[in-house]
């Protein structure tokens, strides 16, 4: 009997320490037993929020909402009642803005609280906490498709335009085609004028004779206002005799001037302006065969321009060589850097590794892989993919203000088997990045450049080797 009594002891003192241990456990799992603080929060839209749910502060489990009260009215928002623990009091402050998220893509809602800044006052007892309201993602979905919906309705009415507007076109090129053949065939007037040599020469000859024509009337005129001035101012009795002598000038002179030869004379001219014009065709036509045949070294005139280009652009690099090297040497040394001679918008590999500003281990970098960056298009180039854009922006947002406010460089670095083809593909990647940067962030040229690499990085990064691109922040110059 004595031994039945002890087993139930044992059992009893063995059964209440099972459940003081569990009434532990559970009670340390929801801070019970821990000091807390209470803090309040209002939200238009919980978004599936429910009472209970956890509260991260900067991503810290902290506590668990306590309470939320329904609005009295579609102007006001949940109340919610947030019980955290006592330790997160001092990353609280009165600017911590507090935003109902999902936990994983579909899993529960928490609500998650940001650490404030320093020099916000910390968060007293009872204190209402700014919110933040989020999308959900079947808001997200909605807007989606109405956009596609849009987007779609737009290019149908585009298209229908587009056709109606090729089809006039078509029309347009069809009818002045047919005028032009009309025009070289010699059909309808303007082409016969342009065609018919004779109808050419026999307007030429009319106009010559409208001409001469003009000329002899105008001298009559001439003549007959001479001759009503001089009766006017002398008497008619005494000038009749000259009148007369007058009269017989004049017919003399009608006769004299023989309109016909004066016209075969006009002719010849013509004839001969016509044969000069010719003479000169041909011989600019021969100045530019000259122009144009090779010269003593078998050489055309399109080869002789294509070297003057290329002497052009070979004196431009000297140029460019000896500017750059008045910014090393040691008069302008000072000069260029007070005034700041790097230009990163390109850089010379070689260069680029040897420069400690470039390779300085306080740079700050993001390497990323060719694979989430880019894809591949027609004809063997890579093109940026959407998911590549998206985790470019990441990693801006992880370098934070020193991307927008330093200068930046991109290294491109591609593997492949030929040295010539690693050179030309991480350049492409690397103008890739550049090129969305600037348009995505409105980035100044001369403030981010682009490296080509290969698929060796520096030896400051301590990697042997990279496929993809590397965005490096330079650090603040001393």
């Amino acid at each position: 009997m004595r031994n039945r009594y002890v087993g139930v002891g044992i059992f009893a003192v063995a059964g209440s320490l099972l459940f003081a241990t569990a009434v532990f456990l559970i009670g340390n799992q929801h801070n019970v037993f821990s000091k807390h603080i209470e803090l309040f929060t209002e939200v238009k839209n919980l978004n599936g929020l429910a009472n209970g749910a956890k509260i991260r502060v900067a991503g810290f489990d902290a506590g668990e909402v306590a309470g939320i009260s329904i609005p009295e009215s579609p102007a006001a928002g949940f109340r919610l009642t947030l019980r955290l623990t006592d330790q997160v009091r001092g990353l609280i402050r009165t600017d911590s803005v507090a935003t109902i998220v999902t936990e994983g893509i579909v899993g529960d809602k928490i609500l998650l609280i940001g650490p404030g800044s320093s020099t916000a006052p910390e968060a007293a007892p009872y204190t209402t906490l700014p919110s933040k309201d989020t999308s959900d993602i079947a808001d997200l979905v909605q807007k989606s498709t109405v956009l596609v919906t849009n987007a779609s309705d737009t290019m149908k009415v585009v298209a229908d335009k587009l056709t109606t507007t090729l089809d006039s076109v078509t029309t347009t090129v069809n009818n002045a085609d047919d005028l032009v053949v009309g025009l070289k065939q010699g059909r309808g007037t303007v082409g016969m004028l342009l065609r018919d040599e004779e109808t050419a020469t026999n307007i030429r000859t009319a106009i010559g004779n409208v001409r001469e024509a003009t000329s002899s009337l105008n001298h009559a005129s001439a003549q007959a206002d001479a001759l009503v001035s001089d009766f006017q101012s002398r008497g008619l009795a005494a000038k009749v005799d000259g009148m007369m002598g007058k009269a017989d000038a004049i017919v003399s002179d009608l006769q004299s001037r023989n309109f016909g030869a004066k016209i075969d004379q006009t002719m010849e001219s013509v004839h001969s302006a016509a044969r000069n014009i010719d003479v000169t065709t041909q011989q600019l036509q021969g100045t530019i065969a000259k122009a144009l045949t090779p010269d003593a070294q078998g050489r055309d005139a399109g080869d002789n321009i294509r070297e003057t280009l290329s002497n052009v652009n070979d004196a431009t690099a000297n140029i460019t060589q000896d500017t750059e090297a008045l910014k090393h040497g040691f008069l302008f040394r000072g000069y260029f850097k007070k005034r700041g001679y790097y230009s990163i918008a390109q850089l010379a590999p070689d260069k680029y590794r040897e420069d400690k500003m470039f390779v300085n281990p306080k740079n700050s970098r993001v390497w990323v892989q060719a694979a989430e960056l880019f894809e591949p298009k027609q004809g063997g180039s890579e093109v940026l993919s959407p998911t590549g854009k998206a985790r470019i922006d990441a990693a801006i947002v992880e370098l934070g203000e020193r991307a927008i406010s330093r200068a930046v460089v991109i290294e491109g670095y591609a593997v492949s088997e030929a040295s010539d083809d690693e050179l030309a593909l991480s350049l492409s990647r690397a103008s890739l990045v550049r090129n969305y940067l600037r348009t995505r962030f409105q980035w100044e040229s001369q403030n981010i450049g682009t490296v080509p690499l290969r698929s060796v990085p520096p030896p400051a990064t301590h990697k042997n080797s990279w496929n993809g691109i590397c965005i490096v922040v330079l650090s603040q110059a001393s």
